[in-house]
C-alpha cells in the first residue's frame, strides 16, 4: 500500500511541474479576452441583426475601449450598468490595468497604432482621478474645445481621427451632434496596416463566382494561394476555420467559413456561444489550397440603440451617473456613441481603421485541403490572445464591373 501512495505522489509532482500554474499577468490576459470575445459576440449578434443581408464591420475593442473610459467616470448603478453591458471587471484598478496592457502592448508597433483623446468644453475641468486614469493607464491625451462653435470643434475632432487613421476614417463626428450643452466627447481611433506572412500573387487573381446562395452568384475577384496555414475543421459549427498570418506581428485574420453556402445565419447563432479561444486552440497547420475574394467594407452608425438592447440604457438618461468626470458637479448623460469602421482585403495584406488573368490548375487534394471561401463568412482580425480588434461578415464582395 505504501508503494503505490509513493508512487502516485511522485506522478503528482511530476503534472504540477509540467503544468504550472498561470502568472498573475497571464490570468489577466485570459479574462481580458474572455470578456472581449463575449462583447464581441453580443455586438455582433446585434448588428447582424440589424443589417441580415448586408456587409457589416466593426471594431469591438475600439467600442468597448472608448465605452469604457465613460466607465472611468461612472458611479454607483450607472457604472454597474456599464460592466455588466461591457463585461468589464467591476473593479475599477484592476479593469484600467488590463486595457493599459492591452495598449501598451502596441504602443511602438509600426503596423497597429491604437489612440486615445478626450475633448472637454472649453472652461470646464477633468476631475483629477479621472484624467489620472485617463493619461495613465489608457494612454489618453486631452484638449479643451468650444463646442459650442460646433463646425471648428468637429473639424478639430475629425481632423485628429483622419490623422491617426492614415485618412481612412474621416468626418464621424458631425458639427450637429456638438452644442453649447456638450461637456466630453470621448475618442478611440485604431489604424492597422498588416501585410500577408504569405502574399497571394496579384497574377493569380482572378474573376470567379461567389455564391450569394445555393442558385445565385456574382463574379468576383477571387484571390488563390497554396501555402501551409493554421486550419480546422469544425464539425460542431458545420464549419471551416483558416488563420493567415501578418508579418512582423502576432496579429492574424482568422477566417470562419460555413460548410454550405447559405449557413452562414446557423454559423452566427453557433458563434454567439463559443468562445473564439476555442476555435484557434484546434488550428493545425497544414497545407491549404485558399480562394479569398478581395474586399472592402465600410460600416458607420451610431450605436445608441445597439447599447440598449445589449442592457445600457441608463447612460442616455437623465438618471445617468457620470459625477467622476468634471471637476465641478454636472448632471451628464450619453448623447450618442458613434462608431465607424473601413477595412481593405487585398493581395498584399490588410488596412483597415479595418486584371489579368491566368489559369490555374488545381493540384489533388492529397495534397493539401480546399478552402475556398467563395460564399458568405464570417472573419476577425485578433492577436495571439484572441483580442478581437476587428470583426466583420462578408456576404456580397464588390461585384467585377
Amino acid at each position: 500500500m505504501d508503494k503505490i501512495w509513493s508512487l502516485f505522489g511522485c506522478w503528482l509532482l511530476v503534472l504540477l511541474h509540467l503544468s504550472p500554474l498561470p502568472t498573475e499577468a497571464q490570468s489577466s490576459k485570459l479574462e481580458f479576452s474572455q470578456r472581449l470575445s463575449v462583447f464581441s459576440n453580443n455586438l455582433y449578434n446585434q448588428l447582424s441583426l440589424l443589417k441580415p443581408e448586408e456587409n457589416v464591420v466593426f471594431s469591438p475593442f475600439s467600442i468597448q475601449t472608448c465605452a469604457a473610459m465613460a466607465r472611468l467616470g461612472a458611479k454607483k448603478e450607472t457604472a454597474a450598468e456599464l460592466d455588466r453591458g461591457l463585461g468589464l471587471v467591476s473593479d475599477t484598478k484592476k479593469m484600467a490595468e488590463s486595457f493599459h496592457q492591452a495598449l501598451s502592448t502596441y504602443k511602438k508597433s509600426t503596423i497597429l497604432r491604437i489612440a486615445n483623446r478626450i475633448y472637454v468644453m472649453k472652461g470646464f475641468k477633468l476631475h483629477k482621478d479621472f484624467n489620472r486614469l485617463l493619461t495613465k493607464q489608457f494612454l489618453s491625451s486631452a484638449e479643451s474645445l468650444d463646442f459650442g462653435n460646433n463646425e471648428k470643434a468637429a473639424a478639430s475632432i475629425n481632423g485628429w481621427v483622419a490623422k491617426k487613421t492614415n485618412n481612412l476614417i474621416k468626418d464621424v463626428i458631425d458639427p450637429s451632434s456638438l452644442t453649447t450643452l456638450t461637456r466630453i466627447v470621448l475618442v478611440n481611433a485604431i489604424h492597422f496596416k498588416g501585410n500577408w506572412v504569405h502574399q497571394f500573387a496579384v497574377k493569380a487573381t482572378r474573376a470567379e463566382p461567389f455564391y450569394l446562395n445555393d442558385e445565385k452568384s456574382i463574379k468576383v475577384p477571387m484571390m488563390n494561394i497554396e501555402q501551409i496555414f493554421n486550419h480546422a475543421q469544425l464539425p460542431e459549427l458545420d464549419a471551416t476555420a483558416l488563420q493567415l498570418p501578418y508579418k512582423d506581428s502576432d496579429l492574424s485574420m482568422l477566417i470562419i467559413l460555413p460548410n454550405r453556402k447559405t449557413g452562414l445565419p446557423q454559423l452566427e447563432g453557433k458563434l454567439r456561444s463559443t468562445q473564439l479561444s476555442e476555435i484557434t486552440k484546434k488550428l493545425n497547420q497544414t497545407k491549404v489550397i485558399v480562394k479569398l475574394p478581395k474586399f472592402k467594407a465600410e460600416l458607420k452608425m451610431e450605436l445608441k440603440d445597439v447599447f440598449q438592447k445589449l442592457g445600457m440604457t441608463r447612460i442616455f438618461s437623465t438618471s445617468a451617473d457620470f459625477s467622476g468626470m468634471l471637476q465641478n458637479p454636472h448632471e451628464l448623460q450619453i448623447s450618442s456613441i458613434i462608431h465607424k469602421t473601413v477595412i481593405d482585403v487585398n493581395e498584399h495584406g490588410t488596412e483597415a481603421a479595418t486584371a489579368t488573368a491566368i489559369i490555374t490548375v488545381a493540384r489533388n487534394a492529397a495534397n493539401g485541403v480546399y478552402f475556398y471561401a467563395d460564399h458568405p463568412f464570417t472573419y476577425y482580425i485578433l492577436n495571439k490572445d484572441n483580442y478581437v480588434l476587428f470583426a466583420g461578415k462578408l456576404t456580397k464582395p464588390k461585384a467585377e464591373p
